[in-house]
């Protein structure tokens, strides 16, 4: 039983992981009541969602889905219903027809995109930034407009650029 690492009173529920600016991973773990004071909450709600949606294919199990079968382990369709969870990684192509609705429901699409996408565009955007604050800041200089040059240093500071003097 792990403790939550921020207030150290409850059982944690949840990891976070966390990036830094250069890239290194932070976990933590996190009750209940801390996420949702940290605006996590939906943690609840997503495990309420999946075990509705787990006791409703328990519920379901039809006669083909004892026909539809693994190659690799041998797990039927029928028996991932009843249990909740798939027998091996071949599982994830063998019942991709049905899973797909599933994860679907589960998660709102069937492809994964993570949040590596987003966080480099916006890596990517602010870097574009920077540049242009630096290109700026030097032009501010050559025309001894000091005033904008200060303003431009700043912005550079604030968004994580410590060179820009």
């Amino acid at each position: 039983m792990k403790m939550c690492d921020i207030c150290g009173k409850n059982e944690a529920t949840l990891k976070v992981r966390q990036m830094d600016k250069e890239g290194r991973a932070t976990e933590l773990n996190v009750c209940a009541e801390c996420a949702r004071q940290r605006g996590l909450s939906g943690v609840e709600e997503i495990k309420s969602d999946s075990g509705a949606v787990l006791a409703e294919l328990r519920s379901k199990i039809e006669k083909q889905d004892k026909e539809i079968v693994c190659v690799r382990c041998g797990m039927s369709f029928a028996e991932f219903k009843r249990a909740g969870r798939l027998g091996c990684a071949e599982c994830y192509r063998a019942f991709h027809q049905q899973l797909q609705p599933i994860l679907r429901r589960l998660h709102g699409a069937v492809q994964h995109v993570g949040r590596t996408v987003q966080q480099g565009r916006k890596r990517a955007q602010e870097r574009l930034e920077v540049q242009r604050l630096r290109v700026e800041l030097e032009k501010a200089i050559k025309a001894e407009d000091y005033e904008r040059a200060a303003a431009l240093r700043d912005r550079l500071k604030k968004a994580g650029d410590e060179t820009g003097t």
